[in-house]
């Protein structure tokens, strides 16, 4: 009796000194990153910034594969971005580094909680030759596009759980990108874009992710409102008329446009009030006729499809002043784009899910054909 009592009293002992084994680990090698960090963001030649980049990486890499490092804070490496995801699924590891000629390098690891306790560690790559600046299809860590992670969304897009991720690009020394962009996980596979925000000009057009490209003269600002639901960014426009599509003129015009989430995806509002969660409207774009110039006039969204897993509610387009042919064009947009969703939920989809699926399909047909004859 008085050795299982023993053994009872040491559990918690064994428990607790375990628990500080960890976090003295933590706590050492967090010192040892600090000081190799602080090494490298004082480099000032080329050579010397990439030996000490990849002296950090290396360290870096070694104390995610640590128990704990979900959880630890890692308030002192200041300089460098680590937030985690709202629900705890994974963490973000992201810095950067800046040449002689101004130019920035991106750096990034994504730690997800793995099998057996053991961290997944995802390693990015940035690809400068192979992609273009504004790449739309979906990619891996080893094909990143570079940026610096600083806010995490999780939104739902059917049943799967998905991450709007904001991030920085310090881009080239006479622009700077902002970028929305999509993670989400298919088994161990990270992927990067979906096709969740709303085109501008194009209300059934949707983008994997957003790059939003400004001035370096210029400061913009890219935020979650967590209390509307709303991403509100600075509207850009260029310095002058005729420098359009050269983003490196690009400034705010201290004007707001917003992504709200609806439908399972971010629909475009154009001009909004900030903290003002009732109007929403769009820019609809022409041809003046008399100077062959582009116009656009802001006019507001009269109706938002109040929609459940992308299937339109008729008793809400009843309820609404729209006239029999608006209604039948926002059933068919909102069709147009459940087929859209549908087509991909179907290509990310397992075998077995496939084949289950089609076996619904077929006797769902064939209760449409039974009804039709009584």
């Amino acid at each position: 009796m008085k050795i299982l009592l023993y053994i009872l009293l040491l559990i918690p002992n064994f428990t607790f000194a375990k628990k500080i084994e960890i976090d003295t680990f933590l706590v050492r090698k967090e010192n040892d990153l600090v000081l190799l960090l602080d090494k490298l963001r004082n480099s000032k030649e080329n050579a010397e910034i990439d030996y000490n980049n990849l002296n950090f990486d290396e360290e870096l890499r070694a104390v995610l594969n640590a128990p704990g490092v979900l959880d630890y804070p890692f308030d002192r490496l200041s300089t460098m971005s680590t937030i985690k995801s709202p629900d705890g699924v994974f963490r973000v590891f992201n810095w950067n580094i800046e040449d002689e000629n101004q130019v920035h390098s991106h750096f990034c690891y994504v730690v997800k909680k793995g099998r057996g306790g053991k961290n997944q560690v995802i390693k990015f790559k940035e690809d400068k030759f192979t992609l273009g600046p504004r790449p739309d299809g979906m990619l891996s860590p080893n094909r990143w596009y570079g940026g610096l992670y600083y806010k995490i969304v999780p939104i739902k897009v059917g049943r799967k759980t998905m991450y709007t991720m904001f991030a920085y690009n310090g881009g080239t020394r006479s622009s700077n990108k902002k970028i929305l962009d999509v993670f989400w996980f298919k088994g161990k596979s990270l992927r990067l874009g979906y096709p969740i925000f709303q085109d501008e000009r194009n209300e059934e057009e949707l983008h994997r992710r957003v790059f939003i490209e400004y001035s370096e003269k210029a400061t913009i600002s890219v935020r979650y409102d967590k209390g509307i639901n709303k991403i509100i960014f600075d509207h850009l426009v260029p310095e002058v008329g005729n420098l359009k599509g050269m983003y490196e003129y690009y400034i705010p015009n201290m004007e707001y446009d917003a992504y709200f989430w609806q439908n399972n995806f971010w629909n475009y509002q154009a001009d909004i009030i900030v903290g003002n969660d009732k109007e929403k409207s769009r820019r609809v774009y022409s041809i003046d006729e008399e100077t062959g110039e582009e116009t656009f006039e802001i006019v507001p969204i009269d109706f938002v499809n109040p929609s459940k897993d992308g299937q339109v509610m008729e008793r809400d387009i009843e309820n609404n002043n729209l006239t029999d042919k608006e209604k039948r064009k926002l059933i068919k947009v909102n069709e147009k784009i459940k087929r859209k969703q549908d087509r991909l939920a179907d290509k990310n989809m397992s075998k077995d899910q496939k084949r289950q699926l089609k076996l619904i399909r077929k006797q769902a047909k064939k209760n449409k054909n039974r009804s039709a004859f009584h």
